[in-house]
């Protein structure tokens, strides 16, 4: 299937999984992505879990994952034969996505007006940890950080105890598809100007954006909100056992008097006990509610509590193993994985972009990984027009 940008260009110069996601979610859709890296790798082929091969090599599994469908070429960008490789890859091209610190590619005279001036149409997307302009914009980060000075941290976790953080790095995940998103506009953009841009995406700034109800809730009426949302909450969040997993129990979508369905669904008439009408009732009143939620819910299989729960239009969720997840017969009916074969690591199942188009994954291609440097002939022989002496002498 051709992909929806497969007339687009992309030079990647990522170190962080902001910039090679937001690359992958480019070559996914079908956009021609050329991945430079310095000559001994990208640091995250080296991040662990890796994945050991038959040959006895180890791949990162973070960078099978980030890297899907682009080609792999290795470059120094700060010799002078390097950098003029990388302009002459550059030029042309639609879209360059790079992370570095700011002032870092200025140095080696690569900054957004040199490249500009190479490649008027092209669009710069860099992503850092603060932006590159204020007064954190020269400082380091990372997906904690990001979540502390967001002010993520400030309201996750129990009351009494210290922040808890969000794992699976997904700071740099929420940063590569809002530059995913600017880059859909910058194409469209284009398409009048003939002229490229340079999109500045702040990482703590795609934690702020992100819609949380805490910053509403300060705009609006200047109240804090805390640690702790959802403690006591039986039936507005919590998770709870069955007799083979967890469920989530929520009383969204029940109508006027969530308690009357949930008694009847659960045949328990002292959920209609006056305690438990209202939200505030049920907080105050939580360990008596628990009880009586729990004595039932051991009776049942998670997955049949949810089926019958959720035909009833009550709103259920098992708390899925990745195991469970990737076995998930809902998505598979989806066609919501894709598998892709790897040179060394084997066949691996990667998800899709999280929607279809006319009912089908759009994910177009069913390259891997590159292997460090496996398109260096390809790219700057075929496409740039080195000679075999200048690749010769790049190596």
């Amino acid at each position: 299937m051709t992909g929806i940008l497969s007339d687009i260009r992309v030079v990647e110069l990522s170190t962080t999984p902001a910039g090679a996601f937001c690359a992958k979610l480019l070559a996914d859709q079908g956009a021609d992505v050329v991945k430079v890296e310095p000559p001994e790798g990208n640091p995250a082929r080296r991040e662990p879990p890796l994945l050991e091969s038959a040959s006895g090599s180890s791949q990162s599994s973070q960078f099978l994952a980030f890297n899907t469908n682009k080609r792999g070429v290795t470059l120094d960008a700060g010799s002078d034969a390097g950098k003029d490789a990388l302009l002459r890859l550059i030029s042309g091209r639609d879209i360059l996505v790079e992370d570095f610190i700011p002032g870092h590619l200025d140095d080696l005279g690569l900054g957004y007006e040199s490249m500009r001036s190479h490649s008027p149409g092209l669009t710069v997307v860099s992503i850092t940890p603060f932006g590159q302009s204020g007064p954190y914009s020269a400082y380091k980060g990372s997906d904690l950080v990001a979540q502390a000075v967001g002010g993520f941290l400030y309201t996750t976790g129990e009351s009494d105890r210290a922040p808890m953080g969000t794992a699976l790095e997904q700071t740099y995940v929420a940063a590569a598809r809002n530059a995913a998103i600017a880059v859909m506009g910058a194409i469209l953009q284009r398409e009048s100007t003939g002229e490229g841009q340079h999109i500045d995406v702040s990482i703590m700034e795609a934690v702020v954006s992100t819609p949380p109800a805490f910053i509403h809730q300060y705009s609006y009426t200047g109240a804090i909100a805390g640690r702790g949302f959802g403690e006591g909450n039986v039936m507005d969040g919590m998770h709870l056992p069955t007799a083979d997993s967890d469920v989530t129990l929520t009383t969204a979508g029940t109508g006027g008097n969530p308690m009357q369905t949930w008694a009847d669904f659960l045949d328990e008439p002292r959920l209609l006990d006056p305690r438990f009408v209202t939200p505030r009732g049920r907080a105050e009143h939580a360990a008596d509610l628990l009880s009586i939620v729990q004595s039932k819910l051991r009776n049942w299989k998670a997955h049949e509590f949810m089926t019958e729960a959720m035909d009833r239009r009550l709103v259920v969720g098992v708390v899925q193993s990745p195991e469970e997840v990737a076995e998930c017969s809902h998505l598979a009916e989806r066609g919501t994985f894709v598998g892709i074969d790897h040179p060394l690591a084997g066949a691996l199942r990667y998800p899709g972009p999280g929607f279809l188009i006319d009912g089908r994954n759009p994910v177009s291609g069913d390259r891997p990984a590159p292997r460090q440097g496996e398109h260096n002939a390809e790219v700057f022989g075929g496409e740039v027009g080195l000679t075999e002496e200048q690749i010769s002498r790049l190596a």
